[in-house]
């Protein structure tokens, strides 16, 4: 579901000044709990005797609430124009949250200047693509190389390897990382890889199917208590039917 970037993609710099700072990725978009790798990068153009460079680093999320623990190292010193990588695990909660990075520069005996870069990262909960595959001929697969395709699109980074006996089954799942879907119906399934050219042969390979649906979880909350409702109604109607009236009439007469 998540597509690679071939190479790292700058995804905030400066080119404009002497010094430039930058964040660079693959992609910022990762599953709850998943990880990213990012590499920083400072760079000063100008002559200098001697320079300090350093960065502090922090994720927030919408509320611009600090998540502790998030960064791996969250502070750091850096050398002139060497990337220097850190690790992002994302929280729990989906959502968009924003990672900003301040870099400390000191150049010679000048005052200290500091540059702030920041990127949005998506954190989204992972859609679980399972399948059961098959092997129903009389050679054994092993190290078999399959694919998930959902919605007759090849997921490349759903690689996976299998080895299945002669006669056997195996079932395999893949967490399945989008930022955008459409809602409704969709299909995956299991196919061979190309790489596998010579391997299983003559094996009888069969890949497993299965659908999901989008966009209609939001509902569920609104019909169950619509339905909650609808039952506290029909309890009250039934009350009130057989509710037995009582007839108070007139007072009766003094005698």
């Amino acid at each position: 579901m998540l597509a690679s970037v071939v190479g790292a993609v700058v995804l905030d710099s400066q080119d404009a000044d002497a010094a430039s700072a930058a964040i660079k990725g693959d992609t910022n978009v990762v599953k709850t709990k998943g990880t990213l790798k990012y590499d920083l990068v400072f760079f000063e153009g100008e002559e200098f005797q001697t320079l300090d460079i350093s960065y502090t680093a922090e994720l927030k999320d919408s509320n611009g609430g600090t998540q502790y623990s998030a960064l791996s190292p969250s502070t750091g010193t850096l050398f002139n124009g060497v990337s220097s990588q850190i690790t992002l695990t994302a929280p729990s909660n989906p959502g968009k949250y924003t990672l900003k990075v301040t870099f400390r520069e000191t150049v010679d005996d000048k005052a200290a200047v500091t540059t702030e870069r920041s990127v949005t990262v998506t954190v989204v909960q992972p859609i679980t693509l399972s399948c059961v595959v098959k092997n129903s001929g009389d050679v054994d697969l092993k190290d078999y190389i399959v694919y998930f395709s959902v919605d007759g699109k090849l997921v490349q980074d759903s690689k996976t390897v299998v080895s299945v006996a002669a006669g056997s089954e195996s079932k395999i799942t893949y967490d399945w990382v989008t930022e955008s879907l459409s809602s409704g119906r969709h299909t995956f399934k299991v196919v061979p890889g190309e790489e596998n050219i010579d391997n299983g042969r003559n094996a009888v390979f069969s890949g497993g199917e299965g659908e999901f649906w989008s966009g209609h979880s939001d509902y569920a909350l609104p019909i169950a208590l619509m339905s909650v409702m609808l039952v506290v109604m029909l309890l009250l109607m039934v009350y009130v039917y057989r509710k037995p009236v009582k007839n108070y009439g007139k007072p009766k007469s003094r005698r």
